[in-house]
């Protein structure tokens, strides 16, 4: 006789572990995140040549992990505010001497760091919904990095044409 109590697809893992959606994992390994991308950040010298402290660098990783959640399970953003927030990040960024390859930067450890997160936790990842959620996901940061990156030039571009009244 089958033990119906174990029923599951030939795609889900097998074992006692209960089965999460990314953004689930995401959300519990909010702070694991945080802190690894902020080791990432702290071993990459190109970022480091900027003197921030931990609380400058990582200031808009929290929020920004909490959009790519309710990205990811479908709430509903409010996109005004999130173009806010990058906007005050790109522009927070060009003040404290940043590159946009910096930026990119920035991104891309987040992005790797969340992978990491991701693998660790595979086991416990429901597969029907990870090439979904990761896109979700990605589509956030990367529109978070456009964002910034438009701040941080409209500051370039400001700052550039008060130098060049000047003459």
């Amino acid at each position: 006789m089958a033990d119906t109590t174990q029923k599951r697809n030939d795609d889900q893992p097998k074992g006692a572990a209960e089965v999460k959606r990314v953004p689930d994992v995401i959300e519990e390994r909010k702070e694991w995140i945080i802190n690894r991308w902020l080791e990432r950040v702290q071993s990459a010298a190109e970022l480091m040549a900027v003197s921030l402290s931990e609380a400058e660098r990582k200031d808009h990783v929290p929020a920004l992990l909490d959009e790519a959640v309710a990205h990811a399970c479908g709430h509903r953003i409010l996109v005004e505010e999130r173009q806010k927030a990058a906007e005050r990040h790109g522009t927070l960024r060009y003040h404290q001497a940043y590159s946009i390859p910096m930026l990119i930067l920035e991104a891309y450890l987040l992005q790797d760091v969340i992978a990491d997160c991701i693998r660790d936790n595979f086991p416990i990842i429901d597969r029907r919904s990870l090439i979904s959620d990761m896109a979700k996901i990605s589509a956030t940061l990367a529109a978070e990095l456009e964002e910034s990156a438009r701040a941080y030039m409209k500051q370039y571009e400001w700052h550039g044409s008060r130098i060049i009244e000047r003459f």
